[in-house]
C-alpha cells in the first residue's frame, strides 16, 4: 500500500439515488412501496429519513430530497417534512403504481419452528439475586447465549448465600462497560438485589434502551418493581406482587411470583402462552415487538 509505483485497479460507482435520472427514482420508489407493508416499517422509514434530513442545512439539497420523496410517495414526503421541518408538499411527483411485494417485508420470513438459538440474553445480577427460578438453565438448554451483567465485575452471591456457604458468580460485564444494544433481550431476576439496581441510573438506561429498541424483557418476582419503575407509562400493564398470573404487555413479561416447575430444560415456545418461560422465549424468538412502536409507546420512554 505504501509503494507509489504500484498500480491498483479501482471500480467506482457514483450513486444517483436522489438524482434526477428517471431510472434511479423508479428503482427507489418501487423498493419503498413494496417494502412498506406494515405500520412498523412505514414508521421506521419516516423516522430514518427525517433523522437524515434533520442534519441538512443546505436549502437546495433539502428541497431536492423532498422532491425525490414526492416521486416515491406524497404521503411519505408529507410525513418526513412534518417531522424534519419544511414546506409541506402538495403534489405527487411521478405516478405511483402502488404495487407491494410481500417478500420484501421482514414479517414475510417466518420459521416453521421457533427458536432462540444464538440469541444473546443479558441477565442482571447483584448481591441477593434470586437464582431459584433456574431460568439460566432453561435458556441455555434452548441454546441462547447468556451474559450476566452487574454493577461491577466483583463476585456476586445469590440471595441467602455467601462466600462461606457457596460459590459466587462473576458477572461477564458491568453496566458501564457494555450496552443493551449488544443483546436481543434482557432478563431481570427477582431478589433483594433489586434494591441495589433501582438506585443505579445506568441500569435504568439499559431497561429504557431495550424498551425503545422493541426487545423482549422478562422480569419475575421483585424484578417487576424495577421494570415498572422505568417503563411504567400509560397503557403498560405489570403483574402484581405475589401473583402467578403472567402478564404480557408489549413483550414485557412480568409475573409477581414464580414456580420452579415452570422452568423446564426444553421450553415450548408459544404465542400467547400462559407459562412465563414459554411466552418469554417465544417473544425472544420474534426478535422485536413491532406493536410497541406502532402504538407509539417506544417513543414515550427516554433512552
Amino acid at each position: 500500500m505504501t509503494d507509489t509505483s504500484r498500480i491498483t485497479p479501482v471500480f467506482v460507482r457514483f450513486s444517483t439515488v436522489f438524482g434526477s435520472r428517471p431510472d434511479s427514482v423508479k428503482d427507489i420508489r418501487e423498493f419503498a412501496v413494496k417494502l412498506e407493508r406494515t405500520t412498523s416499517e412505514k414508521t421506521r422509514s419516516i423516522s430514518d429519513l427525517s433523522f437524515e434530513l434533520d442534519h441538512c442545512d443546505d436549502p437546495v439539497v433539502y428541497t431536492r430530497v423532498v422532491d425525490r420523496l414526492c416521486d416515491i410517495g406524497l404521503e411519505l414526503a408529507k410525513a418526513v417534512v412534518d417531522k424534519a421541518g419544511a414546506p409541506t408538499p402538495t403534489k405527487q411527483g411521478q405516478p405511483n403504481h402502488g404495487q407491494k411485494g410481500a417478500s420484501l417485508t421482514q414479517t414475510y420470513f417466518q420459521t416453521k419452528e421457533f427458536t432462540i438459538a444464538t440469541r444473546r440474553v443479558a441477565i442482571f445480577i447483584a448481591n441477593g439475586y434470586d437464582a431459584a427460578m433456574h431460568v439460566f438453565t432453561t435458556l441455555k438448554a434452548a441454546k441462547a447465549i447468556l451474559f450476566t451483567i452487574g454493577p461491577k465485575r466483583q463476585p456476586v452471591f445469590a440471595q441467602g448465600e455467601s462466600k462461606d456457604t457457596s460459590k459466587s458468580v462473576q458477572p461477564d460485564h458491568h453496566f458501564e462497560g457494555m450496552r443493551s444494544t449488544m443483546f436481543d433481550s434482557i432478563f431481570v431476576p427477582g431478589g433483594s438485589h433489586i434494591n441495589t439496581l433501582k438506585k443505579n441510573g445506568r441500569v435504568a438506561h439499559w431497561v429504557r434502551e431495550a424498551f425503545g429498541h422493541l426487545k423482549a424483557i422478562g422480569a419475575p418476582g421483585e424484578g417487576v418493581e424495577l421494570v415498572k419503575m422505568v417503563c411504567g407509562i400509560e397503557d403498560m400493564e405489570f403483574s402484581s406482587a405475589g401473583s402467578y398470573d403472567v402478564l404480557d404487555s408489549y413483550a414485557i413479561f412480568t409475573v409477581g411470583a414464580t414456580k420452579v416447575e415452570s422452568c423446564r430444560e426444553s421450553p415450548k415456545m408459544m404465542k400467547g402462552g400462559k407459562d412465563f418461560i414459554e411466552a418469554y422465549t417465544f417473544n425472544i424468538s420474534q426478535h422485536r415487538n413491532c406493536q410497541r412502536e406502532e402504538d407509539r409507546l417506544a417513543e414515550m420512554v427516554a433512552l
